[in-house]
């Protein structure tokens, strides 16, 4: 497959692009219980708690900033969130997570030592063609997340 070159020159083409976006700044979850994804995405993936935005009466928290190197990842809790129950019907597949290299077979294992179902796995080549491992799982509340490694 050739691959194709999207960048347009400094100017829009008429009736081109209205914005030209320089990066991704976050992604926004919606999930039933803050304190349970925390768990899993502190505890379980490394993502460093950035900010606690909001919490509920009893102060529990309820709208919470991740830090994955400089991108942030939101945890927006709506307890009436329920994830279509067939994953082609919803609207984010996954997100990304570029980690530390762990070997294939090691962070398998550990994954599953602490309950986490492994949904799939993913041998390819990153932007800069170096050949990667990516391990899919799921978050508590059903929202996709791949885990990426450079392969050694």
């Amino acid at each position: 497959m050739e691959a194709v070159d999207t960048r347009r020159e400094s100017q829009p083409a008429a009736g081109g692009p209205l914005v030209r976006p320089t990066g991704l700044d976050h992604a926004n979850l919606h999930v039933r219980d803050v304190e349970a994804s925390l768990r899993f995405y502190t505890e379980l993936l490394g993502l460093a708690v950035r900010s606690v935005m909001r919490r509920d009466e009893a102060g529990r928290p309820t709208f919470v900033e991740l830090g994955a190197g400089d991108q942030t990842v939101f945890l927006m809790e709506r307890r009436d969130y329920r994830p279509p129950a067939d994953r082609s019907a919803r609207g984010l597949n996954h997100i990304c997570l570029l980690i530390e290299p762990a070997g294939a077979e090691r962070l398998q294992e550990a994954l599953r030592a602490r309950g986490v179902t492994i949904r799939g796995t993913r041998e390819g080549h990153n932007r800069q063609g170096r050949p990667t491992f990516s391990v899919y799982v799921e978050d508590p509340d059903g929202h996709g997340v791949e885990l990426e490694q450079v392969v050694e």
